[in-house]
């Protein structure tokens, strides 16, 4: 483990990812179990990071007219976010006068300007900057991230009646979202895949942060795959579906993703070439030692598929006792 990856994993250990209370794991089911316990979100930070939902809120209803309201989305809305690692994402729901200059909708990177010079002017002593569609204050010592993502109503879904919003690309320009649907969507592939499609993308984020730098994917990209895809559909355990996952990640070639729903158009997993290289790599590397870790345990080689799980991870999997 070379420098850097040994301060990573010194940090893990201080967010307990690491040499956990109590007996190590027996057998990779258990491991695998111990791992899903310790990334579980400390209910302690997420309130710590939403305690932050007001202040925002007259911020932005302050220096926008039709500002409408501030509304909760993302990974802990889907039980996916993972400790210490997770943002708390919000909409920020703006009128189209807000967003607009001589009856034309401005480009998105203009608006997210705006949102971050309001919030910046706001938290003068933190961290606030534009990464990808969001506006990003980062409190705590970048700690207790809060994610606030522009978007302007533009209708329904249809006959279905969820709210539709666009929302800034990350390129300058507009894509249509809408969370709810998303949301109940992914919720009935969750009791589709027997409840292990939210474990297994946290444990996926995990594999993410596992390096520094963390591996680029975004994550709701991944959660649509998985889902309109079955990977954790059937009688499968977490390892199949791990490695079922970092194979379809590295076939893909980090492209974008058509949506299910046709709601949003084609939803990316990355934002730059370079990224989607490093991505395809880092997923190649994981599906090599997935599958050792598989044929190990087949061979009841617990030692063996212990150690492959822990070269996946970075040494944050848990040790075998």
């Amino acid at each position: 483990m070379n420098v850097r990856a040994r301060r990573y994993y010194v940090r893990l250990a201080h967010v307990g990812w690491v040499e956990g209370r109590g007996p190590m794991p027996r057998t990779v089911s258990d491991g695998f179990s111990e791992f899903l316990t310790r990334i579980q979100p400390n209910q302690a930070e997420v309130n710590a990071r939403r305690s932050h939902k007001r202040t925002i809120d007259q911020a932005l209803g302050g220096a926008f007219k039709k500002f409408n309201r501030l509304e909760i989305i993302g990974s802990h809305t889907r039980d996916t976010a993972i400790r210490y690692h997770s943002d708390v994402d919000y909409l920020a729901v703006l009128g189209k006068e807000d967003v607009s200059h001589g009856g034309y909708i401005t480009q998105s990177s203009t608006v997210l300007k705006n949102v971050r010079d309001v919030l910046a002017d706001r938290f003068k002593s933190t961290d606030v900057r534009i990464d990808g569609p969001a506006v990003v204050v980062r409190f705590q010592g970048g700690e207790g991230a809060v994610d606030v993502v522009p978007g302007y109503w533009k209708g329904t879904t249809g006959r279905d009646g969820y709210p539709l919003f666009a929302i800034p690309d990350a390129t300058g320009g507009w894509i249509d979202t809408a969370p709810q649907r998303h949301g109940k969507y992914l919720g009935e592939r969750e009791v589709a895949s027997g409840y292990k499609l939210s474990r297994v993308v946290r444990l996926l984020k995990a594999w993410k942060y596992a390096r520094s730098p963390k591996i680029p994917f975004l994550a709701f990209h991944v959660e649509i795959l998985l889902a309109s895809d079955g990977l954790c559909d059937g009688v499968k355990g977490y390892g199949t579906c791990l490695r079922d996952a970092f194979r379809r990640l590295r076939d893909r070639k980090a492209v974008a993703l058509n949506d299910p729903l046709a709601l949003s158009g084609r939803i990316p997993i990355v934002y730059t070439n370079v990224q989607a290289v490093r991505l395809v790599n880092y997923a190649s590397h994981a599906a090599t030692h997935a599958d050792s870790a598989l044929d190990a345990e087949y061979r009841g080689d617990m030692a063996e598929a212990f150690r492959q799980w822990r070269i996946v991870f970075n040494d944050a999997f848990p040790a075998r006792r």
